[in-house]
C-alpha cells in the first residue's frame, strides 16, 4: 500500500538554544557559539471527555474526544494532559471553567464540549476552547450537527477548529487521501484505487482491480479523482 502523508507547517516560534555576540573571528579569548537548531515544546492541552446529555450519546462523546485528541497530538504541536491528572470535572459546556484548577496542572489550553441527540436522531456537538493562563475564551462556542454515522467527520471538524484557533493555520483534518492499494505477488499485483480519511480510517475502494491505476490525484474542486 502506498500512502501520501501530509505534514502541517508550524507557526510556533523556535526558542534559541543559546546566543552570543562575536567580537573577533580570530580572537582566541572569545567564546564563539553557533546556533544550529531550536527547541520546540508541544503545548499542554486538557480535554475532558465531552459531556453526554443522553444515553445514546455516551459512547459517541468519548469516541469523539479520543479522535479529536489523536488528531491534535499527531501534529507534534500539542501534548494531551492525561485525564487522571485533571482536578476539575466538566458538567456543562456553558459553565465557565475554574481556571485555577487547570493552571495548577499546567494546561495552556482547555477544550470542553457536549454531545446530544436531537428528536430526529441526529447528533449535535457544542464545544468551547479556552486560554487557561489568559483566562479567556478563544473564539466563540461552536455547534455542529450531523447524522450519527458521521460522528468521526464531526471529530475532524472539531479538531480543525481548535487547530486553526491555536495556530492560525487552515484546516486539514477533515480531508481525504487518495492512494493505490496493492495486493498479491510481485509478478501479479492487483491495484485498486481507494480513498481514506487523513488518519487512515474509513477506507473506501473505488475500483475492483480489473484496471491499471497509477498516481491518483484530486481535481481542483476536491470532488473528483
Amino acid at each position: 500500500m502506498r500512502l501520501v502523508t501530509f505534514i502541517p507547517a508550524t507557526l510556533m516560534a523556535l526558542a534559541p538554544l543559546a546566543s552570543a555576540q562575536t567580537v573577533g573571528e580570530n580572537d582566541p579569548g572569545r567564546l564563539r557559539i553557533t546556533i544550529e537548531e531550536g527547541i520546540r515544546e508541544p503545548m499542554p492541552i486538557a480535554a475532558p471527555n465531552f459531556v453526554a446529555l443522553d444515553a445514546l450519546s455516551e459512547e459517541l462523546a468519548e469516541s469523539l474526544t479520543r479522535v479529536m485528541m489523536s488528531n491534535l497530538g499527531g501534529t507534534g504541536l500539542f501534548r494531551e494532559i492525561p485525564q487522571n491528572a485533571h482536578l476539575a470535572e466538566v458538567s456543562s459546556v456553558s459553565a465557565p471553567p475554574n481556571y485555577a484548577d487547570w493552571q495548577v496542572i499546567n494546561a495552556q489550553a482547555l477544550v470542553v464540549g457536549e454531545v446530544s441527540t436531537l428528536e430526529d436522531g441526529r447528533m449535535r456537538v457544542d464545544f468551547r476552547l479556552y486560554d487557561v493562563f489568559g483566562q479567556r475564551e478563544i473564539g466563540q462556542g461552536t455547534r455542529l450537527t450531523s447524522d450519527r454515522e458521521s460522528w468521526r467527520r464531526i471529530a475532524h471538524k472539531v479538531s480543525d477548529t481548535i487547530y486553526g484557533r491555536l495556530t492560525g493555520e487552515g484546516p486539514y483534518f477533515d480531508s481525504r487521501i487518495a492512494f493505490i492499494d496493492e495486493t498479491g505477488p510481485k509478478a501479479n499485483r492487483t491495484k485498486r484505487l481507494a480513498v481514506m480519511d487523513q488518519d487512515g480510517t474509513n477506507v473506501r475502494y473505488l475500483t475492483n482491480g480489473a484496471d491499471l491505476v497509477l498516481a491518483p490525484r484530486f481535481s481542483p474542486n476536491g470532488r473528483d479523482i
